[in-house]
């Protein structure tokens, strides 16, 4: 403090107010980071120190060694090898699936002049809303060996030497890259709908095809998007848990993610390896931060490939011509098989306490028994709370959470390298796959005195740190959007810092937060592996419910709750939608 403020209070008292006033915004830095910090870094430090100490039926705070052994039983082991390639054979072929599919719908419903598109995009939006461990078990009632309704259907038409087996690896792969398709296909979608059509009539008007056009002039161009989609989505399906554990249960195909679930929750009479667990964990992480880094290197570099600009930009359909009908036949066959079936035969399930072939016999056979008994269940409401509790809570803190990490990254204080870093840390929990974020928070929670394991209040740790990255990427592409003169203009007028951003800037970024929550909360209900990991009897969800269902052989039941959560997921997804309708009629009737 100066000679002057110490002899004039007033100055000394105003000086002291702006060292606060320029202390509070790295203070709050400084908290943002430190949650962060701990959310991204805390389950991947006790990984590696669990791969490096735990040893067979051991914690790995039980051992007071440090050695290499896990990593070179796990690589010795000639099973653990084909593991990994089964596992890159699945990560593989379901993204090459599921991003052609998806490329394919993009380009079909946002280029071309094709019929319903209205329709086929809702139908290819429509997945998004089963969970995949319910969309596995709709598929198994399709293609099972002894009565599944497309098996026993070719024995009827006397082409019973094609049978589909559901239980194998090529089926796993076939059924993830179309339960991808639609994610994918929101990614993909927008690269097609800002596409500059003149590039495509430069190309007609040099005499070249539809089909060369597309080849050489369309996938190019959007090469940028298409290949950061296939690095994201490999990342997904390498830690894809839903669908192998329920396929995988009766073929005993296993992927990385489920031998780590069975590590860890042997059959009765063994005991668990969280060593060789935590070590297969760790090469998951180190292939999954090898993509993602691939991946955030493929969008740094998409400014080369800008067709959008300032010139004259025109999305114009490209008409198919005599391609139509049959183009849209194919689309019209992929939704009826990967949409429609599948959720008939949930139905049909759900209604049958014993599954009989559709038939007018059948018919008569139908009931609501099993809604009944799912009504019936004691656990339901539990469940119900419990489910309720977890997605909102759980949504609305990591919303929260990625929106002050968005404000920092861009408009924080800080130096530019410190904000990076916090940029990097939030983005660092896409990398760990879920089961692997699960065992790594059932070795941190034992350990410390901090009694959440076996709660709620652990699966909300693990749903905060699977989702950060997700909300926090969404909430900053929002934030940048926004001038700094909005920010600029509200200061000159003389307000602080808290009633900038509450006033100005988050009635503009809540869009992207209530986006980024809906997505978090519809997830959270569909997981399951983190779920299968972390509850009890006592924190029971939807997901764990229907798994124990589906396991004690209740089909039914587990088919009638599986019914009843698409619903809700679907109502859910649609629920912008229906809001932006009902306040046009209330605008249209009141005026309002």
């Amino acid at each position: 403090m100066t000679e002057h403020a110490m002899t004039n209070p007033t100055v000394g008292s105003r000086e002291a107010g702006e060292d606060s006033a320029r202390s509070l915004p790295m203070i709050l830095f400084g908290v943002v980071a430190a949650i962060v910090a701990w959310i991204a870094l805390a389950p991947f430090v006790m990984l590696i120190y669990s791969s490096l100490a735990a040893d067979k039926d051991k914690l790995p705070y039980e051992s007071t060694t440090l050695s290499l052994d896990n990593y070179v039983a796990v690589l010795a082991d000639a099973k653990n090898l084909d593991l990994l390639g089964a596992t890159a054979a699945f990560a593989i072929g379901s993204t090459v699936i599921g991003v052609g599919l998806a490329v394919f719908f993009a380009w079909l419903i946002e280029r071309t002049d094709i019929f319903a598109r209205k329709f086929l995009f809702v139908a290819m939006l429509t997945p998004m809303a089963i969970p995949s461990m319910i969309y596995a078990m709709a598929w198994i009632q399709l293609c099972g060996p002894n009565n599944g309704l497309i098996n026993a259907t070719l024995t009827n038409m006397g082409l019973g030497f094609i049978q589909v087996n559901v239980f194998s690896l090529t089926s796993m792969i076939v059924i993830q890259g179309v339960a991808l398709a639609s994610h994918a296909y929101l990614l993909i979608a927008i690269a097609f709908r800002n596409f500059d059509s003149s590039f495509e009539e430069q190309a007609f008007m040099c005499g070249r095809g539809k089909l060369a056009t597309v080849f050489r002039i369309t996938m190019p161009m959007l090469k940028p998007a298409l290949l950061a989609a296939g690095l994201f989505f490999t990342v997904v399906a390498l830690e894809t848990f839903d669908i192998p554990i329920i396929l995988g249960l009766t073929s005993h195909v296993q992927v990385v993610s489920t031998q780590i679930y069975w590590s860890t929750h042997p059959e009765s009479g063994r005991l668990p390896e969280y060593g060789a667990a935590s070590a297969l964990g760790a090469v998951l992480v180190v292939i999954a931060y090898a993509l993602i880094s691939l991946y955030t290197r493929a969008t740094r570099d998409a400014k080369r490939f800008v067709s959008v600009t300032a010139r004259g930009f025109r999305p114009r359909p490209i008409p198919l011509g005599a391609w139509r009908w049959p183009l849209f036949g194919v689309a019209m066959l992929f939704v009826v098989v990967a949409v429609g079936l599948p959720l008939f035969i949930l139905i049909w399930r759900s209604l049958l306490r014993f599954y009989q072939y559709p038939s007018m016999k059948a018919l008569q056979a139908l009931s609501l028994n099993s809604y009944y008994a799912v009504y019936n269940d004691p656990d339901i409401p539990k469940v119900l709370a419990n489910t309720f509790t977890l997605s909102v809570g759980s949504a609305g803190f990591v919303t929260l959470l990625a929106a002050a990490v968005a404000w920092q990254v861009v408009r924080g204080s800080a130096d530019a390298g410190w904000r990076r870093a916090l940029n990097r840390l939030a983005f660092f929990p896409q990398s760990i796959p879920s089961v692997v974020v699960g065992l790594a928070l059932i070795f941190i929670y034992l350990w410390l005195p901090i009694p959440v394991y076996g709660t709620l209040w652990i699966m909300a740790i693990a749903m905060v740190t699977r989702f950060l990255a997700y909300s926090t990427g969404t909430i900053i592409a929002a934030q940048m959007q926004l001038s700094a003169e909005l920010e600029e203009a509200a200061r000159v007028c003389g307000a602080g810092r808290a009633w900038t951003y509450l006033r100005v800037v988050l009635p503009l970024v809540t869009p992207a937060m209530m986006a980024a929550f809906l997505w978090v909360l519809i997830h959270i209900v569909r997981e399951l592996g983190l779920s299968l990991m972390l509850y009890t009897l006592q924190s029971q969800v939807l997901s764990t419910k229907i798994w124990l269902l589906w396991e004690n052989g209740r089909v039914a039941d587990a088919c009638a709750t599986g019914v009843l959560t698409v619903a809700g997921l679907l109502l859910l997804l649609s629920a912008p939608t229906i809001f932006r309708g009902a306040r046009g009629i209330w605008r249209a009737a009141f005026g309002t």
